[in-house]
């Protein structure tokens, strides 16, 4: 099985932050390539990195029909131009947004989204709301950080105020689990889950994880209608 994720910004800490995360869980057989988007967006902030972003990311989804790809994962919480790639692949596609809140609607009743720049928070809300989890999604909340900048969230002192944080917002929000939001958070979801005593959900690893059961079970995406291939 070959699996290609694709990062959409270009930012090679974070395509390695992103490829460290998915080898902890691939399965034995999985072949996994972890790719920047090559649009020359050094972080997706906002609807407009998000549009700059797209068309490096449907180039990735193209040369990977090309070589053989079974399927893919948008490394984004945004899910950066998830449907147009649902169009020119012919393996299932999946954002890691869409991933994480999938996975989080079955371990509690009600999930918060922990994001890092508030110019994400409406996006997020809105792709909830579209994937049909308002009633879930219980709050969409920003660390109020640059995305590139939540590497530093390992040092002690901010990773203090990082657990406070979220467990201020999931005593507000009532939520019984914690959504990533930010592929930048990916590499604190074992120690967060065991600093707050409940589950936080990278869609990295679900994301990955879910596409190798789509992949095994023999599904691909639908070309009946809506997103039947691109001319």
């Amino acid at each position: 099985m070959k699996l290609r994720v694709i990062n959409p910004n270009d930012s090679e800490t974070m395509r390695q932050t992103i490829a460290t995360s998915c080898c902890e869980v691939a399965s034995t057989g999985t072949h996994v390539e972890v790719v920047c988007a090559g649009a020359g967006i050094n972080s997706i902030e906002g609807f407009y990195d998000g549009a700059l972003a797209a068309p490096g990311v449907l180039e990735q989804i193209r040369l990977g029909e090309a070589t053989g790809c079974d399927a893919y994962l948008i490394a984004c919480a945004d899910d950066t131009a998830l449907h147009a790639a649902r169009e020119l692949a012919k393996g299932p596609v999946l954002g890691i947004g869409e991933a994480g809140v999938h996975a989080a609607s079955m371990l509690g009743c009600g999930f918060s989204i922990l994001t890092a720049q508030q110019k994400s928070v409406r996006i997020l809300e809105r792709n909830a709301r579209e994937y049909g989890f308002a009633e879930h999604c219980l709050g969409v909340h920003a660390m109020k950080m640059p995305v590139l900048a939540l590497e530093q969230c390992a040092e002690p002192a901010l990773f203090s105020t990082l657990v406070a944080r979220a467990e201020s917002i999931l005593a507000t929000d009532e939520s019984e689990a914690l959504v990533l939001g930010c592929a930048g958070l990916t590499f604190l979801q074992a120690d967060l889950q065991k600093a707050l005593g409940l589950p936080v959900v990278d869609g990295v690893r679900v994301g990955l994880l879910m596409l190798e059961a789509l992949v095994k079970a023999g599904l691909k995406t639908s070309k009946r209608s809506s997103y039947a291939s691109a001319s």
